[in-house]
């Protein structure tokens, strides 16, 4: 990753609000994934395509919404 990248993404990070803590251990993440190194399996990795797809489509968010029905 060049520089310039590495520089926006860690702006983008910290405007978000992740620690510096955090955005390592991200790049470590993202470093592994790449070479093949958390030794998933294909459960595994069906799982999370699976995830992507409900992000990608909008049915997983992480926007907190609170259901009116389970207000007391």
């Amino acid at each position: 990753m060049d520089q310039l990248n590495y520089k926006e993404e860690l702006d983008t990070l910290r405007g978000a609000g992740f620690t510096l803590t955090e955005i390592s251990r991200l790049y470590q993440l993202r470093r592994a994934y790449v070479r093949h190194e958390l030794g998933w399996g294909p459960a595994d990795l069906a799982r999370l395509r699976f995830i992507r797809w409900l992000v990608e489509n909008g049915r997983l968010t992480d926007d907190l919404v609170q259901d009116s029905t389970s207000q007391q």
